[in-house]
């Protein structure tokens, strides 16, 4: 058998074994920073529900509202950086070539171009509506018809939910991967294909194992699609609650839960097939580098995809 090709950082152990072995990373250090970040979802999850639940919201100025997104998000950042040091699997790589801070920093600028330049499309094509009690905004100046505006506090609230949405996601992808005997995802390494040599009527001899791996990769696409569509439709369902509808809502929730839904999945079909190489064995560790630039193609990309949908349906809601 072939040697994988050298990486810059520590190479997998051998996890044949463990259960988490078909869910997680083969790479330490992004398998520590995967668990990591599945693990803290709930705890942000419930904070977010907490403030909801008890009205806090509704008593908050620019402050509360912004020292809340901040203290939910910043443990994504703080707690890896103080464990890098003093857990093997991170201490083998430099911080700043650790998956943990390059996921970060993808996340942050695939946040920065949605909230800054595509919150304007939730706000005139799905019927978006703010009334947060808050002065301070930045959006961006040319986009968008109507006199929506952004927080501040969401850009760093969002980086919470998104590095949970896609941590989540693509945990869910590798091990459907894997159960579909496809490989590496990351290099296209072909599965074993030892049970498809035998001429079976769903297999006749003259189709070769690469014939065969379509339908299965076409079941891994439905997937991500179905895994984007569920948590676009999630989160709105749950963040456009009753308890907090004087500040955040729809104007047509039934109709954005089962048409914007898909406006919002984009984001996800685009986001995940350029998340998941990173850092995954056999290919090579991303240089930070690239992944700013990965995350500010997929930002543009989702731009371009939210526009021609604009543009080809027009708003949602009148």
């Amino acid at each position: 058998m072939s040697q994988s090709p050298a990486r810059d950082g520590p190479q997998a152990p051998d996890m044949s074994q463990s259960p988490a072995r078909l869910w997680l990373s083969d790479d330490p250090g992004k398998a520590w920073a995967e668990r990591f970040f599945l693990l803290y979802t709930p705890v942000w999850i419930a904070a977010v529900a907490l403030v909801m639940a008890s009205g806090a919201l509704l008593r908050w100025g620019d402050l509360g509202f912004l020292a809340f997104s901040v203290a939910v998000s910043a443990p994504l950042v703080v707690i890896p950086a103080w464990c890098h040091r003093r857990v093997p699997a991170l201490a083998a790589t430099p911080w700043h070539r650790s998956y943990w801070f390059k996921f970060n920093l993808w996340i942050f600028l695939f946040v920065w171009i949605g909230t800054y330049f595509l919150t304007h499309y939730f706000f005139d094509v799905l019927g978006m509506r703010y009334a947060f009690p808050t002065r301070y905004t930045l959006d961006a100046a040319l986009v968008g018809k109507g006199d929506g505006s952004v927080p501040i506090f969401m850009y760093p609230l969002t980086q919470a939910y998104f590095v949970s949405y896609h941590a989540g996601m693509l945990v869910v992808l590798r091990r459907l991967h894997r159960a579909l005997g496809l490989g590496n995802l990351s290099q296209g390494t072909p599965a074993p294909t030892a049970h498809l040599s035998q001429e079976t009527p769903a297999s006749p001899a003259h189709l070769s194992p690469e014939t065969a791996r379509w339908p299965r990769r076409l079941l891994l696409g439905l997937a991500a699609l179905a895994l984007a569509y569920a948590v676009s439709f999630g989160e709105t369902l749950f963040m456009a609650s009753d308890l907090i509808s004087d500040l955040f809502w729809y104007a047509d929730k039934p109709r954005m839960l089962r048409y914007g839904s898909l406006f919002y999945a984009c984001y996800f079909l685009v986001s995940l097939p350029l998340l998941y190489p990173m850092d995954e064995p056999p290919g090579p560790a991303y240089s930070p580098g690239r992944a700013a630039l990965e995350a500010l193609a997929a930002g543009m990309l989702v731009f371009m995809i939210l526009d021609a949908l604009a543009l080809a349906l027009g708003p949602l809601v009148p």
